[in-house]
């Protein structure tokens, strides 16, 4: 798998669109995760995800208003690191787009967490097989953030709960295909190098890899506005829904999407 990855890479990095900075396209490796690189393309993600309303419904439990972004900036850290361990336990990839200045010189600018669905929940065993990859995740990296009492911590877990939603609503949308996709978890762009075309190439270089694979993507959002850029990018909705907690207004709306491989690509 990785080699056809690399191909679509070279390809991608080969041709440089007229107008965009000088940018490279690759798949984080072991080393990256000893060096650092990944600790940076989690920063990326979290900077871009922070104006993410889910992080906003979430945090506002607590209490103290001076601990309210405090609070947000580490949630959206903690389900970043969330999402990096589930896809390295289950074959997927951190996609990372390079600035590349005159002097040779790097900088992350973008980057991307997938991994494939090929074990498709059907009953109670592939249920407990899930519940164990989850505490898996939470051993590794650790319980979710307290806020600063109990009760909003109490409230905090209640509607980190309700988020497991997303798992039961795209097994839901995608009943009726029963073949293997990619879930794309995250999607970002460094908040000071947004609008210069990175997140589109990034999104580009993704679904030439899925077709490559011969598999669907399927994603969530909650902004319409990037509903009409999934659109572009030859994503349908599938399902609207909102999250609910008991005691709390509904986190809502929520658009499960799905890409046919190799739909076309308008971007």
């Amino acid at each position: 798998m990785m080699d056809r990855i690399k191909v679509v890479l070279d390809e991608l990095n080969q041709s440089k669109p007229q107008g965009q900075m000088n940018m490279r396209l690759r798949v984080l490796e072991d080393d990256d995760y000893k060096n650092g690189v990944s600790d940076q393309a989690s920063a990326v993600l979290a900077d871009a995800f922070h104006s993410y309303g889910a992080f906003d419904w979430l945090a506002e439990v607590e209490p103290d208003p001076d601990k309210v972004d405090t609070m947000k900036k580490r949630l959206v850290k903690y389900a970043v690191a969330v999402g990096e361990c589930l896809l390295r336990s289950s074959g997927g990839f951190t996609l990372v787009a390079e600035r590349v200045d005159n002097d040779g010189s790097t900088s992350l600018v973008g980057a991307l967490h997938s991994w494939p669905e090929t074990d498709r929940k059907s009953g109670f065993l592939d249920s407990l097989k899930s519940a164990f990859r989850d505490i898996r995740v939470l051993f590794r990296v650790g319980l979710p953030p307290a806020t600063s009492t109990w009760k909003s911590t109490r409230l905090l877990l209640n509607r980190m709960s309700a988020c497991f939603i997303f798992e039961t609503k795209r097994e839901e949308a995608m009943i009726g295909h029963p073949e293997p996709y990619w879930y794309l978890c995250k999607i970002g762009v460094s908040s000071n190098a947004q609008g210069c075309g990175i997140g589109r190439r990034i999104m580009q270089a993704h679904t030439r890899i899925t077709d490559a694979l011969d598999m669907d993507i399927y994603l969530e959002t909650e902004t319409e506005q990037l509903v009409k850029f999934y659109e572009k990018c030859g994503f349908n909705v599938l399902i609207e829904y909102k999250v609910e907690c008991k005691g709390s207004a509904p986190l809502e709306p929520i658009w499960g999407m799905r890409r046919i491989k190799h739909a076309l690509n308008q971007t």
